[in-house]
């Protein structure tokens, strides 16, 4: 794993940048006027050393080890020509640090200081030709491991970030998607349902017809004010306009509607969530029950307020559409839950905790 982005500009130019060490490896000949097999080997080596470096960073573990371990030989085949072969340790030193996890870079920078001793040793080389070079890929790959920690510790901050976004795209999607097809949803089964009712009244009681169509107009100039609101993300309701829609709407379909509603105040945030599943379930009483029937209540039980909205239509297997998707959701959103259950009709339960939010 690696905490380096080969392809970033920005780390391109630190490459460039970080080849300037380099020039200290021909300085030795400032003093003493090489030979031309010592320059032409030394050029050699360097012409190997180049592709290594460059493609060591950003590189997978095994490679990034394994072409650290190239430049380290390209300075030991080297250490007779003159120059300060060192430098290409330090270099492998500076790869290795920026390996991730981080135990893998403490343990390539701990070999390349381990090899170079060993090297030195072992040719005989004096202690102060070799020892810089330990001393430097210390220096140097400590850095570069503190700063690929830091690296690893950004990039990482960048993908939660980057991640969060996406969370709060997609809830805003949900958001927008649940809360117009509240409104439409509902909204449209009310025109339809009204504009029904107006063809039945039109010949027979013109003035009737007439306050339906008034209705329908109203219905729809009100829902075209919601679908403003919903996509502002500034949308709420309460349980009182919830209660007279449903009852009005419910009431023009022939349906029978009771209610006994708590008077005791609820927090916004659980009275707006109880309020848009009454607002679904009159919907879907209107489109699927042929119920007769609706008793709508909401009481307070304990530290809880239970809402419970039942039909007497002809029930039958529940499938949870968006619709119930989207009480669950709301509900969800101030702990609450959601209970359907079938029978004479169908029986729908919505709880959610108050307690002590109630002021």
């Amino acid at each position: 794993m690696s905490t380096w982005n080969a392809g970033d500009p920005a780390a391109r130019r630190l490459q460039l940048l970080t080849l300037a060490y380099l020039l200290m490896y021909p300085v030795p000949w400032l003093q003493r006027r090489p030979e031309l097999a010592t320059v032409a080997a030394s050029a050699a080596g360097i012409a190997v050393f180049l592709p290594l470096y460059f493609r060591s960073y950003g590189a997978a573990l095994r490679t990034r080890f394994a072409h650290a371990l190239g430049m380290i030989c390209i300075g030991f085949a080297l250490y007779r020509c003159g120059g300060i072969w060192t430098v290409f340790a330090v270099y492998a030193a500076a790869t290795l640090g920026f390996a991730r996890p981080g135990r893998y870079a403490a343990i390539g920078v701990a070999g390349v200081i381990i090899l170079l001793t060993c090297f030195g040793l072992g040719v005989g080389i004096s202690p102060w030709e070799w020892g810089s070079g330990v001393f430097f890929s210390t220096v140097i790959g400590v850095g570069a491991t503190f700063a690929g920690a830091i690296n690893a510790r950004n990039a990482a901050l960048a993908a939660a970030r980057e991640e969060s976004r996406h969370l709060a795209v997609i809830a805003e999607r949900e958001r927008i998607a649940r809360d117009l097809h509240d409104v439409l949803g509902h909204t449209l089964t009310v025109v339809a349902v009204k504009a029904d009712l107006a063809r039945k009244l039109i010949e027979r009681d013109p003035a009737a017809a007439g306050r339906e169509i008034e209705e329908i107009h109203a219905t729809a100039r009100a829902a075209l004010a919601e679908v403003r609101i919903a996509v502002n993300g500034m949308r709420s309701t309460t349980l009182a306009q919830e209660l007279a829609a449903a009852r009005s709407a419910l009431e023009s379909a022939g349906i029978v509607v009771t209610s006994e509603m708590t008077t005791e105040p609820l927090p916004p945030l659980v009275e707006t969530a109880l309020a848009y599943v009454i607002r679904e379930a009159a919907t879907n009483v209107l489109r699927h029950s042929g119920a007769r029937r609706c008793r709508i209540t909401l009481a307070r039980e304990g530290a809880e307020a239970a809402l419970e909205v039942h039909d007497d239509g002809q029930g039958g297997s529940i499938v949870e559409g968006h619709g119930v998707t989207g009480m669950r959701q709301r509900l969800m959103a101030v702990r609450g839950d959601l209970e359907l259950r079938e029978g004479s009709g169908l029986h729908l339960f919505a709880r959610a905790p108050i307690g002590e939010l109630v002021t």
